[in-house]
């Protein structure tokens, strides 16, 4: 698996601790939700997850449309607290470290915009 470059932020990276997962849930068909142990809620889309699978063959860097097969989860496994295993319609299999997940949230505190979070609360 090739890794992404981190974009942590200083906090994490100073104290030289990882997120660690409290829970993780189907969200409909489409996405992947995270709790994590410091009250961050995640949700993931799974063609995000696709999009992004840090394997040595995609990279993390997926272009172009990704085939709705491709994007269809088959398995889902929570790796203790430091990670995540996805297994897909295709074969292909992801596994993403909890680094990894952070690093790719999209709410809208870790974009940003705390003031325009999608839960309304």
């Amino acid at each position: 698996m090739s890794p992404i470059k981190s974009k942590m932020s200083a906090n994490s990276a100073s104290t030289g601790r990882l997120p660690k997962i409290k829970g993780i849930n189907e969200v409909g068909r489409y996405a992947i939700g995270v709790q994590w142990i410091d009250g961050h809620d995640s949700i993931f889309p799974l063609e995000s997850l696709r999009r992004r699978c840090p394997c040595n063959e995609c990279g993390g860097e997926v272009a172009g449309v990704i085939a709705p097969d491709h994007q269809r989860l088959m398995q889902l496994s929570r790796l203790g607290e430091s990670g995540m295993y996805l297994g897909w319609a295709d074969g292909h299999e992801t596994l993403y470290t909890t680094g990894q997940l952070r690093e790719i949230c999209r709410c809208a505190y870790c974009a940003g915009e705390p003031e325009k979070p999608i839960t309304g609360g």
